[in-house]
């Protein structure tokens, strides 16, 4: 589900940014970091990759 939709992502960018998702050490939390060209575009899509992340761990 969430390697699902940063593929998505990275196919969508095609080359142009890169999406990073890293669990906390210390948090019970999971950052997500999107880049690329479009800041509307990126901020969508960090969005999107959060909301699945927080499903995919049961929130």
């Amino acid at each position: 589900m969430v390697d699902d939709a940063i593929r998505g992502i990275e196919a969508h960018q095609n080359g142009r940014g890169r999406v990073v998702i890293r669990p906390s050490g210390t948090e019970p939390v999971v950052r997500v970091m999107v880049e690329g060209e479009d800041a509307d575009e990126v901020n969508e899509q960090a969005a999107s990759l959060a909301a699945v992340v927080e499903q995919a761990n049961g929130g």
